[in-house]
């Protein structure tokens, strides 16, 4: 049966009986910067502090890990910031997921509508689903895809993917790319929630619209298929997202360096130090997790 990519898309992930449903969680299907160890959590409790003073220190302090998965992140973090900030932070988690056994913080199916504080969108934008779409004797179209993973030309695009396409590049004959507009969507509404402190997105992302639509199966890369046992996801289309507010995009590795991540600690013995160190190499290797890029916004 042939489908519209962003529906199948849609279904296989979040559907009745989508992956989100069935137990698993992203670190299920593959390693993540979440699951390197402490630094990210370090490096975010670092510039959660740094709202905090920018913020005058209130006496609640919003951190939501939206898309938190198996909520390593937001739990990491709270356990990286001292004793006195930890006490003013409210912590919530944001995934369409049930919460894993034994959670005991904040869980919400909704994005909250009232930060004073920092949201974390860390791999948020890269699963959400998007249209894809190719050009087909000079008419771009909307792709369908089977329940193999197997492609065809559909109905042509609507008017908003084509004024898109025309802002941000088409693609060429016969080539398909992602259409970035429900993640523009998505990021907006993350924007429109945050009153005060900021917003960071972390992703892997291109410059140009492309075909980067991959799966993900119990730590293997897969063909993309919607059968709700892929974990499907397409990089972040960067020039969409950055357009809709000001903000700082740097690489992981120098996100990492400018918070002070990873760096050896005075209470570290020499193998706790080694393994912070292999850490760290890992999360800024340019041909793994160092290619992420982070996408920083003040509000």
């Amino acid at each position: 049966m042939w489908r519209d990519w962003e529906r199948a898309w849609a279904d296989a992930l979040y559907g009745a009986g989508g992956l989100v449903h069935d137990g698993s969680t992203p670190g299920t299907h593959y390693r993540t910067s979440v699951h390197v160890g402490t630094v990210l959590a370090e490096a975010v409790a670092e510039l959660l502090a740094r709202v905090d003073t920018r913020l005058a220190h209130p006496a609640r302090l919003d951190l939501v890990d939206a898309g938190a998965g198996g909520g390593e992140l937001l739990a990491g973090v709270r356990d990286s910031l001292g004793p006195a900030l930890r006490a003013r932070v409210h912590p919530v988690a944001v995934d369409l997921r049930a919460p894993p056994a034994g959670w005991v913080l904040p869980w919400h199916a909704e994005l909250p509508t009232d930060v004073h504080g920092l949201v974390v969108a860390h791999e948020l934008l890269d699963a959400v689903p998007c249209p894809v779409v190719t050009r087909v004797g000079g008419v771009l179209r909307r792709v369908q895809v089977d329940e193999r993973g197997l492609q065809r030309p559909g109905p042509g695009a609507g008017g908003a993917e084509r004024r898109w396409l025309e802002r941000w590049g088409a693609p060429a004959e016969g080539a398909c790319v992602e259409v970035g507009l429900p993640r523009d969507a998505l990021w907006a509404r993350v924007l429109a929630g945050v009153r005060a402190g900021g917003a960071l997105a972390v992703d892997y992302g291109v410059e140009q619209p492309a075909d980067t639509l991959a799966g993900y199966r119990r730590g293997v890369q897969v063909h993309p298929v919607p059968d709700a046992r892929t974990d499907l996801t397409a990089h972040v289309h960067w020039p969409s997202v950055r357009a809709l507010h000001p903000g700082v995009h740097r690489t992981q590795a120098a996100a990492l360096a400018g918070l002070g991540a990873g760096a050896p600690r005075s209470a570290d013995d020499w193998l706790a130090a080694a393994e912070r160190a292999g850490h760290r190499a890992e999360l800024t290797d340019p041909g793994g997790l160092g290619g992420f890029g982070w996408w920083w916004v003040s509000r």
